[in-house]
């Protein structure tokens, strides 16, 4: 600890004697290389490295301390560091520290250069002092690098990143770590997570193990030394223990509160707005309702916001990044959310969204992948006419609506353009006044389990160029409209459902093939034999 207390003072210094960037001549480390850079005009910097490696970044704006990786000086097709040409470079000095961190799209840290006074040796050999130490040791006090992060495996980084919030008292929401922690004489849950400051080592810490945990193995040069191909005995001969030296076997580490997602728990549309994006649940609490029109209208909330676009089509934009839009419609805006992925919408008793303007989604999914909604009422203030619709996905794929309660205005429970691997489950779709469903050149979609009922007033089922689509154990009731109950122009499968409905009214039954002869149909579509059975939100 001597060591690292003597680099800090060091930093230390040269924070106090440098000018307000980046010095010529100044040395920085990424731990495994060590960098001498050079300052040309216009706010170019260049960076040699000692194993030859390049990097040059520039000026990005007059913001101090603000740079991007400059692609045309490379020597590479790529930088030498965990970036692409054209992400940031963030030039840190606070508390004491003095580094360079790259930022991914999304903000966070994917690799560093801290300014040093050693030499490559002494680099070096502060690097093999940082490997020997206990894990727990370092993570919250010491900068980490992709070099000493590239030695675990994706479990054992998970742990080290939840441990940095465990160590500040984090409140976890999983009854597991609630039990396991509470084992721990160290661990002390606050009531409030919000109250928990991390400093600014333990911030960049907690982002690089972050954007670590998503690049694969081959890339980062990990190997698996658990894997038979590797000799045991060679193993306990390096480390002593049978694991890594530093590991994560015996630190008192338990399962990680963010398992492949960050958790969020929402009370009103502001919190929800920020908590949107990929590879996160949302969890709206419970009794709680969020109408989010309050948010959507107020221009100041997306105009320059990271992450937000404020926008007339949100499907002519062409940025390939998560985005949380606000989209103007008929009477109103409706939010998009834009190429999200593995993004969790969720939530507790009693809980629900709704928007006011009658012409659009609730919510609406482009381009997004593997996103789910569950448990929620959803729905619209007042009845709307012509378009729009409680749940709208256009593009991407596997998207699962589960346990939840679509209620009309709007003028369709769903409306599904050019998608795949669609699924509704154990929910309903009720009082919309134009109908069902509309389907547009979508593959693989189906009901399990849902209730469809009290819709209007034209085709309520209608589909052009819909392949796979199927209704397992799905019931129609109290329909009415102008229109055949089901509109498609492709087979489409029942199976085991209960269809009441006036037999000359179904419509396209030449395109319906029934899977296991169960689905019963009865002409009166208000049958007193229909009983509820409690599907829906819980």
């Amino acid at each position: 600890m001597k060591r690292l207390l003597m680099i800090f003072l060091c930093l230390c210094t040269l924070l106090s004697v440098q000018a307000q960037d980046i010095s010529n001549g100044s040395k920085w480390w990424d731990g495994t290389d060590l960098y001498t850079a050079t300052v040309r005009a216009g706010g170019v910097v260049y960076f040699q490295g000692s194993d030859y490696n390049e990097l040059t970044i520039e000026k990005d704006g007059d913001k101090a301390g603000a740079y991007k990786i400059f692609p045309s000086r490379q020597a590479e097709d790529r930088p030498p560091l965990r970036g692409e040409f054209g992400w940031r470079v963030q030039h840190i000095r606070q508390e004491g520290m003095n580094f360079l961190v790259v930022r991914r799209p999304n903000g966070d840290a994917s690799d560093i250069l801290v300014l040093t006074p050693d030499n490559l040796k002494d680099c070096k050999g502060q690097e093999e002092w940082a490997e020997k130490q206990p894990v727990s040791d370092i993570i919250t006090g010491m900068l980490l690098n992709t070099n000493y992060l590239s030695r675990f495996s994706k479990d054992e980084l998970r742990l080290m990143r939840n441990e940095i919030l465990a160590r500040h008292g984090w409140k976890f929401q999983s009854k597991d770590l609630q039990e396991y922690f509470g084992k721990q004489s160290w661990y002390k849950p606050v009531a409030n997570n919000n109250t928990i400051k991390l400093n600014i080592i333990e911030q960049t810490n907690v982002q690089l193990i972050k954007s670590e945990e998503i690049v694969p193995d081959s890339e980062r040069g990990y190997m698996d030394m658990s894997a038979p191909m590797y000799n045991q005995d060679l193993r306990e001969l390096v480390d002593g223990k049978g694991q890594f030296p530093g590991g994560l076997d015996d630190d008192g580490r338990g399962p990680d509160e963010i398992d492949g997602e960050d958790f969020y728990s929402v009370t009103n549309e502001t919190e929800f707005l920020a908590a949107l994006g990929s590879n996160r649940t949302v969890v709206i609490a419970a009794g709680v309702h969020l109408n989010l029109s309050r948010v959507l209208e107020r221009e100041e909330m997306f105009v320059g916001e990271r992450g937000r676009r404020w926008t007339g089509d949100a499907t002519a934009i062409v940025s390939k990044e998560p985005l949380v839009v606000s989209e103007s419609e008929t009477d109103g805006r409706q939010l998009a959310l834009v190429n999200m992925k593995n993004l969790i919408i969720k939530g507790e008793q009693n809980s629900s969204i709704e928007v006011d303007p009658r012409y659009s989604y609730c919510l609406y999914f482009i381009n997004c992948e593997n996103c789910e909604v569950h448990n929620l009422t959803i729905g619209h203030t007042e009845g709307g006419y012509c378009s729009g619709g409680v749940i709208g996905v256009r593009g991407g794929r596997m998207t699962l609506v589960k346990d939840c309660d679509l209620y009309g205005c709007g003028t369709y429970g769903l409306d599904l353009i050019e998608t795949s691997d669609f699924a509704l489950m154990n929910s309903n779709i009720h009082d919309c006044t134009y109908g069902i469903m509309e389907l547009r050149s979508c593959v693989s979609v189906k009901f399990t389990k849902c209730d469809f009922f009290s819709n209007r007033e034209y085709s309520l089922v209608e589909g052009w160029g819909v392949e796979g689509l199927v209704f397992d154990d799905c019931r129609f009731f109290a329909n009415w409209g102008d229109a055949p109950l089901f509109n498609l122009d492709n087979t489409f499968y029942l199976m085991g459902c209960q269809v009441y409905h006036p037999s000359e009214h179904l419509g396209s039954m030449k395109m319906c093939e029934q899977i296991g002869n169960k689905t019963v149909f009865i002409d009166n579509p208000l049958d007193p034999n229909i009983k509820g059975r409690g599907i829906g939100p819980r």
